[in-house]
């Protein structure tokens, strides 16, 4: 006996109350999946039902299709449609991006529907179906099942390829963002526990400025240096001393591990684990130097524009990277002549989004005076409890310090036992050398060498 049509699914895939609600609660959040919503149920009555089916085939963990008799007759388009995405290369690769990732999932269904309904309102054959589907519901008369397979059936061809259209467009929709959250480091942090609205604002303002999509690899890049960096200089702070035993599984010796291999050697292994017996390395660790805050003076007058300003800021987005790594405070000010100062501050283990956005974009203009950032500086390291702070400027400009002024930065270096790193995008470092530790003077921007001796030296 058949199931009476109220008691059929609506939906191709099958979900549970968690999978609606998390669909629920991103199409609340997304003007964009609410007005395809309504644009695609113009064409098909059936379409709302497809943008679920299409969220939960890339969010869920092991999604299923509902079987086709326990389908309502008038979703079976739907059926084929979501059947030949979850059969296709390009889904597989999209859900790497997109299961249990509600972002993903959510930007992956807004690029897949998107072109989906783009293709169906210009195939005459899908908008022939479409018409009949929608005639047939707004009328409440049930389409007979043999014409709807035989319509159907008639199209697989057609469906599959429409299907996998759209899905290679919504891989590379979602790639560039992924491109774009990794290079400014929206991975980890703050922006994961932002609500899908606000990811999305960020998004839209790095992905729809010029400035940001030129500066998005080169932050990318000093993001990584800073990483390779950071991992330098913590293996350098680690030296052997000897063996001992313990349940530490990092440093436990190779040749322990490979008991884990042989089934008779297991349960000793994990025996020996809960005595604290295995056999590993005891390792002495140095002293860090640094650990004070990092403060970024960066110069933005109008010789800064373009280039050399990205790529003194991405230097300086690498430096909040380590603060934020190694828990310290990290400060900034963009500096030109006298005009206002441009400050901000990051808290400690942490860098918003919005802040990343405000450094990235914000600009003065004009001369350069370097007295004014370093005094700004000064008064930060006067005002904090911490020392041993490391000051970067980076400039392209030469600029003359007083010596009375030169006489209290020297005193507050020697009280606060903090250092100062100078970038000059030039080669005429004598002015900065006064009160440098160390300058560097880079002409090529390509060349990685003195971020990552910077960087090392942080």
């Amino acid at each position: 006996m058949g199931k009476n049509n109220s008691t059929l699914s609506r939906n191709s895939v099958q979900y549970d109350s968690f999978d609606k609600a998390a669909y629920e609660e991103i199409l609340r959040q997304s003007k964009e999946l609410q007005s395809l919503s309504a644009q695609g149920t113009q064409t098909l009555n059936t379409f709302a039902e497809i943008a679920e089916d299409v969220f939960f085939a890339l969010y869920k963990v092991k999604p299923e299709l509902t079987p086709p008799n326990e389908l309502s007759t008038e979703y079976l388009l739907n059926y084929e449609l979501i059947s030949k995405l979850m059969e296709s290369q390009s889904y597989q690769e999209l859900r790497e991006y997109t299961q249990l990732d509600e972002l993903g999932a959510g930007l992956g269904s807004k690029a897949l529907l998107e072109n989906l309904l783009k293709q169906m309102e210009q195939d005459g054959d899908l908008k022939e179906v479409s018409n009949k589907i929608n005639d047939t519901l707004k009328n409440k008369a049930g389409i007979p099942s043999d014409e709807v397979h035989h319509r159907v059936s008639s199209l697989q061809s057609k469906l599959r390829q429409v299907v996998e259209l759209a899905t290679d467009k919504a891989v590379t929709e979602v790639e560039e963002v992924e491109q774009v959250i990794t290079s400014w480091g929206l991975n980890q942090g703050e922006f994961t526990r932002l609500p899908y609205e606000k990811k999305l604002e960020l998004l839209h303002v790095l992905r729809s400025q010029q400035k940001f999509k030129d500066m998005s690899n080169l932050v990318g890049r000093m993001r990584k240096l800073a990483s390779v960096s950071r991992k330098a200089k913590l293996e350098h702070r680690v030296e052997l001393h000897s063996i001992t035993q313990g349940t530490d599984i990092n440093h436990v010796l190779p040749q322990e591990l490979l008991a884990l291999r042989k089934p008779l050697l297991k349960l000793d292994f994990y025996r020996r684990m809960m005595e604290k017996q295995l056999l590993q390395y005891d390792l002495n660790q140095k002293e860090y130097v640094g650990q004070g805050p990092i403060i970024a003076l960066i110069d933005t007058s109008s010789s800064m524009v373009g280039n050399r300003e990205h790529w003194s800021k991405a230097v300086a987005l690498g430096l909040a990277e380590i603060a934020e790594k190694e828990r310290r405070g990290f400060s900034y000010a963009l500096f030109a002549s006298r005009a206002a100062l441009i400050t901000d501050d990051f808290q400690i283990g942490q860098r918003s989004p919005d802040k990343v956005i405000k450094l990235a974009s914000e600009f003065i203009g004009g001369g350069t005076n370097f007295e004014q950032p370093l005094q700004w500086a000064l008064d930060k390291l006067r005002e904090s409890t911490f020392s041993k702070a490391d000051i970067v400027m980076i400039t392209d400009g030469e600029c003359a310090v007083s010596n009375e002024f030169l006489t209290e930065l020297q005193k507050v270096k020697e009280q606060k036992e903090c250092r100062i790193y100078s970038i000059l995008i030039g080669s005429n470092p004598k002015e900065l050398s006064r009160w440098s530790d160390a300058v560097w003077s880079i002409t090529d921007l390509l060349d990685e060498t003195t971020v990552q001796e910077l960087f090392q030296k942080i």
